[in-house]
This record gives C-alpha cells, sequence and structure tokens, in this order.
C-alpha cells in the first residue's frame, strides 16, 4: 500500500507526541529523516524535517488526529517571554552563539525564572 505524508515539522518533540497519537489509535506509519535529525538536529532544515507518512487509507483519520490538537491556554515558556522583552539583545546573543559556537549564557535563564517568581 503506498504511503502519503500526513505531518512535516522541524521539531522532534512535535513528531514524537504525534507518533505516540498515532499508535495509540491504531494507525500505522513511518517516520522519515527521524534518524538524520536525531543524530544531527541542525540538518533538520537541509532535509526538509521530519516527515510522518501513513496508508492512503489511514490518511484522513491521521490528518483528523493531528489537526484535533490544540495549544495550552495561558502557557508561555520562559525563553519567549524573555526574547519578546528584549529582542535585539537576545538576537546578538543567538547570532553569537551560531557563529562562535558560545555556550548559552545561563544567567539569562536565571533572571528569567526569578522575574517569574517574583
Amino acid at each position: 500500500m503506498p504511503h502519503v505524508i500526513a505531518h512535516t515539522s522541524l521539531m522532534l518533540p512535535e513528531i514524537l507526541v504525534i507518533e505516540s497519537l498515532l499508535q495509540a489509535h491504531g494507525i500505522r506509519f513511518v517516520t522519515a529523516g527521524k534518524d538524520i535529525v536525531t543524530q544531527c538536529p541542525h540538518f533538520a532544515v537541509l532535509f526538509g524535517g521530519i516527515s510522518i507518512l501513513v496508508e492512503e487509507e489511514d490518511f484522513e483519520n491521521a490528518r483528523t488526529l493531528i489537526a484535533d490538537t490544540h495549544d495550552v491556554p495561558g502557557y508561555k515558556s520562559i525563553e519567549s517571554d524573555g526574547f519578546e522583552k528584549h529582542p535585539i539583545r537576545n538576537s546578538v546573543l543567538a547570532f553569537l552563539i551560531l557563529i562562535m559556537g558560545a555556550p548559552f549564557p545561563f544567567w539569562y535563564r536565571r533572571a528569567g525564572s526569578r522575574s517569574a517568581s517574583i
């Protein structure tokens, strides 16, 4: 039976959740690109992300299950909140991390958690 792409993502955790969802509902699937992205995450864009392929007869059920997920209301990560507060500083830091290979500044994470606890 031929397979069709039901979902493609650059995020490995998202793919793992979708795999679990499909497996729980008994839908057979194949994951393409997961092995290379697991070993070299920066290749995700180069390979077009990770794709979940399902059989043609299960395509509609799989798409319905994947589309039925929704965001958690009121959830906002510390990192996204901090980036919105200081976008220029954080863009420069991200550039330096990518170019120089500098470790991520841990003081930044501590500063975000302090403001959230106050």
